[in-house]
């Protein structure tokens, strides 16, 4: 679900929509136009219809777009970044650096969503309450659409079945009676893919009898059961590596490019004969100071490498991702974030000296022996 439109930001966290929800959008606003307003509140003119309709429209996705604001404004709280919001074909997504570190944190998290549309759902419908009688029908109509609409969004996130809000609670509450994330994992995704049949089993039934909304119900429930494969699938793969630590799998003493090298130099003496894909850059004191990675060298047109030194194109260590070498490697890839700078490489410090580096080529070396071994408690050779 990529970002196909950016609208702006909110507290640091870029807001933008996916293509597919403009199709949604005018099947909403014609649905609510050419449809629902003229059954509830007839006798009013076409375009007066399709201005209360897209107005109506906007405000749905408003109100999902505040759903995502407060899963991510909790989730800054607790101390978990968060980097996007991007509108779909099925809703909206908050994209989070990493995950909550306790049961109490992720539990606060799921619920602020569901706690805003609950809010929404409400403040809508006690709108069209007072309006009832001393304002327009049609006004009335689409307020009582977006109440109910709303409450439908919170019943439905709160089922408990990851990835929605309901399998996030679910998870929550296992992990902190039982202690076991992987556990609590396994749990929900299981649920997930359960309700997802559900949902398509619901959808297909509707298809039979002539309801052709059944499709977008079993969309949806092939939606839920792909997203809860993928999480089972990353609970599993976090599991393989537990007991595994940072200084297991990094390449230890790695070689260092001096700030002042250029970067022809870099190329001729580094990628080219040693075949190596990202060094840390130091400064005259031997401290480092950032990482040089190939995407960055490739980025500085050829005729310029002469003149460009390392230190110029580096990601300053300040940006690039660092880790203590006793540290669990599945917790530091369940709280990473993936499109952090340094193209996936992690920089390896015992207190303040440098002692290695992670990439993902060794990350997948890790992964492959456990899984051969067919346990992840036994140390990669």
């Amino acid at each position: 679900m990529h970002e196909s439109i950016r609208f702006g930001t909110v507290r640091g966290i870029a807001i933008g929509c996916n293509w597919s929800v403009v199709a949604v959008a005018a099947i909403l606003a014609w649905g609510l136009a050419d449809g629902f307003l003229p059954q509830e509140a007839p006798g009013y003119r076409v375009h007066e219809y399709w201005l209360v309709g897209v107005g109506g429209m906007l405000l749905f996705f408003g109100a999902l777009l505040a759903h995502e604001l407060g899963h991510s404004l909790v989730a800054m709280r607790r101390g978990v970044a968060v980097d996007s919001i991007t509108l779909w074909l099925f809703g909206g997504v908050a994209r989070l650096r990493g995950e909550a570190r306790t049961p109490g944190a992720e539990l606060a998290i799921a619920v602020a969503g569901p706690a805003v549309s609950l809010t929404g759902a409400l403040g809508f419908g006690a709108a069209a309450v007072a309006l009832d009688g001393r304002g327009p029908d049609l006004v009335v109509a689409a307020l009582a659409w977006l109440a109910v609409l709303n409450a439908v969004l919170v019943v439905f996130n709160l089922a408990p079945a990851a990835p929605l809000d309901g399998g996030r609670v679910l998870h929550a509450l296992v992990w902190g009676a039982t202690h076991d994330h992987d556990r609590a994992t396994r749990v929900a995704t299981t649920a997930g893919r359960y309700f997802g049949y559900l949902l398509i089993g619901v959808g297909v039934a509707l298809l039979v009898n002539g309801d052709i909304g059944g499709a977008w119900i079993a969309l949806i429930g092939w939606f839920v059961i792909a997203a809860a494969g993928a999480e089972a699938t990353h609970a599993l793969l976090m599991s393989a590596l537990a007991g595994i630590r940072v200084r297991d799998v990094m390449t230890p003493d790695p070689v260092t490019v001096p700030a002042g090298t250029t970067v022809d130099t870099v190329v001729e003496h580094l990628l080219v004969s040693r075949h190596w894909s990202s060094f840390p850059v130091v400064d005259d004191a031997g401290t480092t100071v950032g990482l040089l990675t190939l995407r960055r060298v490739r980025d500085v047109p050829p005729q310029d490498r002469a003149r460009v030194h390392a230190s110029d194109i580096a990601t300053p260590l300040a940006r690039t991702p660092v880790v203590g070498p006793d540290e669990s490697l599945a917790d530091v890839l369940r709280h990473s974030d993936p499109d952090a700078p340094g193209d996936g490489r992690m920089l390896v410090f015992d207190t303040d000296r440098l002692v290695g580096i992670v990439s993902p080529t060794d990350v997948n070396r890790a992964l492959r022996q456990v899984t051969l071994s067919g346990t992840g408690r036994e140390r990669p050779r």
